[in-house]
């Protein structure tokens, strides 16, 4: 499961419930462009697989070889179901933006929105907290509880809280070890 820093109510229930739903959408659009990139069951994939290594390197930078963007896509999604907090490498984080802005952009293309409301009991839960702590601090401000919902529900906002750094935006024109490398002399 992805590790995700942001807190987005007070209340820890909400906050799983937000990050399960977050976790869901990501490891869904994780598995659909796996498959669609393999023309096969995910289950089925494998790093070596040519058809997948091919169409999976659009995901990651130029300078990235093949058979290392198709490991590093397999262990993001990894990752992603597993039961442990997971915080994704330079590389997966640059192909964990490149699938999320991928889908954005084909809804867009298709006049779809890329939100999606959070399953119904947990979507209850969840505004009645956002609610709740929006009466509490009087602020009648952005933090309306349906503005709020949008944050999570709607991935426009994702990479704020999915991802740790901007780094990964550099490795158009850098390599993983040069990006290191810089940071170390500053």
């Amino acid at each position: 499961m992805l590790k995700i820093d942001t807190s987005f109510t007070r209340d820890q229930k909400a906050n799983a419930y937000i990050a399960e739903f977050i976790n869901n959408r990501i490891m869904s659009l994780l598995i659909n462009d796996m498959e669609t990139a393999a023309g096969k069951d995910y289950l089925k994939v494998n790093s070596d697989d040519t058809e997948f290594q091919e169409n999976i390197r659009f995901y990651f930078p130029d300078h990235y070889r093949k058979l290392d963007a198709a490991v590093a896509f397999i262990s993001l999604l990894k990752g992603v179901k597993s039961k442990e907090a997971f915080i994704p490498n330079i590389y997966e984080e640059y192909a964990l933006h490149a699938v999320i802005h991928s889908y954005i952009h084909q809804c867009e293309d298709n006049g779809r929105s890329p939100a999606k409301n959070m399953p119904k009991d947990a979507r209850n839960y969840v505004y009645s907290i956002l609610k709740a702590e929006y009466l509490e601090d009087g602020e009648k401000d952005e933090q309306d509880p349906e503005f709020r919902m949008t944050t999570f529900e709607d991935m426009y906002d994702y990479d704020d809280f999915i991802t740790y750094n901007m780094d990964y935006g550099m490795l158009d024109h850098m390599t993983a070890e040069e990006i290191a490398a810089a940071k170390s002399k500053n």
